[in-house]
């Protein structure tokens, strides 16, 4: 394609061989080149007027510097390339006299020299960038593991991997954010894209990219991850700015991403372990679908004795999933119906309900996939976020210790019985065994 467009400019368009190269590549490439700035090349024809080094090679070394300016490699980027195009030429030389004694025509001038340089250009960055041979992928099956294992998934049949960038639960600073963007232009193919459990994508890094794509992302304190058989970077909703928040979801997911996911990185676990925070009944991250969740709980604290019984009763009309109705005269609550979203607090004119307990509702179990399993509730409401945040840990611990490898979290509690798996979160033995637990070997069926 880039051999194409050079020879189109050059030829037709009357293009020097420096410009030809530019223009093809900045179409090509999307390098956001204006024409007036590749006419900063044109005195670079017939090799700076003086048949010293080729312009189209100029023009190519500047098309490689628009690409990879920021790069600390750009130096042995550059001298590959002109070892890469003195064997396309097949001359040995960056000259131009030699070379236009070669490749130039009356009738094309310079136009084939042009055309090869383009065609050297394309090689070479696909070959940079990770671009798979006709053959298909190079790599071998281990090193395809080995990196998925760092957060590296394979474009199928490439050399190239999509990186997953660990967030805190999808928050990221305005730096950080810019030096992703910037390691995605520089080692990827330009594209980020934002996962299901909010990790940021980089599309397109080739294979031997890697190492210093991670170094990139560590300027930003940043790190790739989030696949194996380990705790998952968390996910929560925006409870914190929410109008029906009724936690700080940024918060806990903030120490539930640095408890869990940093401090746990190194812990093999049976399977994968995700956790999810929700702010409140609406449910918009699925907490329940996920190995723990914790749903934001505000209920009601209901007095009797003010109960004025109004025919149209504002906390029943305030009931999203009617709880709460007026029956001979008094209102009466449904506990086992209310979800405790808070929403009746604040709207009777008599005070009857005016406060209520704020609290975490923790569900355990749930999956999503291939297999769907809806997790299930712990009879207890924690009111102690430090509480909650144990009962994490507990499951984890829990996991690790009577979990089957291979076996996800929900089958272990089928297996072990909800009631049993409920008992051990609810005390504190596990907690006392945590060493002997992280130390020990996984169990095998």
């Amino acid at each position: 394609m880039l051999k194409e467009k050079a020879g189109q400019y050059y030829f037709v368009q009357d293009k020097s061989c420096a410009e030809a190269i530019l223009l093809a590549a900045n179409e090509a490439y999307h390098l956001g080149m204006t024409e007036e700035a590749t006419k900063l090349f044109a005195g670079f024809r017939t090799g700076m007027g003086m048949g010293g080094t080729c312009g189209a090679l100029s023009g190519a070394i500047g098309v490689l510097s628009s690409k990879y300016g920021t790069r600390e490699d750009l130096k042995t980027i550059c001298a590959d390339f002109v070892a890469a195009f003195e064997q396309k030429l097949a001359l040995g030389t960056t000259e131009c006299a030699p070379l236009a004694a070669k490749y130039k025509t009356e009738g094309k001038r310079c136009r084939d020299a042009v055309e090869l340089t383009a065609e050297a250009l394309e090689e070479f960055i696909d070959k940079l960038e990770g671009k798979a041979p006709a053959e298909g992928c190079t790599l071998r099956p281990e090193d395809i593991k080995r990196v998925k294992g760092m957060g590296f998934l394979q474009h199928k049949g490439t050399n190239l991997f999509n990186a997953r960038v660990i967030t805190r639960n999808g928050r990221i600073t305005t730096e950080e954010a810019g030096v992703i963007a910037e390691a995605a232009r520089l080692y990827g193919d330009g594209h980020m894209m934002m996962t299901t459990r909010l990790t940021i994508e980089v599309s397109g890094i080739a294979y031997h990219d890697i190492d210093a794509f991670c170094a990139h992302l560590a300027k930003a304190g940043l790190s790739v991850g989030g696949t194996g058989s380990k705790v998952r970077p968390g996910v929560s909703c925006k409870a914190t700015t929410c109008q029906y928040g009724l936690l700080d979801s940024f918060g806990i997911s903030e120490e539930i991403h640095h408890r869990f996911y940093v401090a746990y990185h190194d812990i093999k676990l049976p399977h994968k372990f995700k956790i999810a925070v929700g702010g409140c009944p609406n449910n918009c991250v699925k907490p329940n679908l996920n190995d723990l969740g914790i749903i934001g709980q505000r209920i009601p604290e209901f007095h009797k004795e003010l109960c004025k019984g109004c025919k149209k009763c504002a906390i029943e009309a305030a009931c999203p999933i009617g709880a709460s109705k007026v029956i001979d005269g008094v209102l009466v609550r449904d506990e086992e119906k209310c979800n405790h979203c808070g929403r009746c607090i604040g709207h009777c004119r008599f005070d009857s309900i005016v406060d209520g307990q704020y609290g975490f509702k923790i569900y355990i179990g749930g999956r999503w996939g291939k297999q769907v399993s809806q997790g299930r509730a712990l009879g207890k409401i924690f009111t102690s976020k430090d509480e909650a945040l144990n009962v994490i840990e507990k499951a984890i611990l829990l996991y690790r210790d009577q979990g089957y490898v291979g076996e996800r979290f929900a089958n272990t509690i089928e297996r072990l019985g909800f009631e049993n798996v409920e008992k051990q979160l609810l005390s504190d033995e596990i907690l006392d065994r945590k060493e002997e637990i992280l130390t020990a070997e996984l169990k095998t069926k």
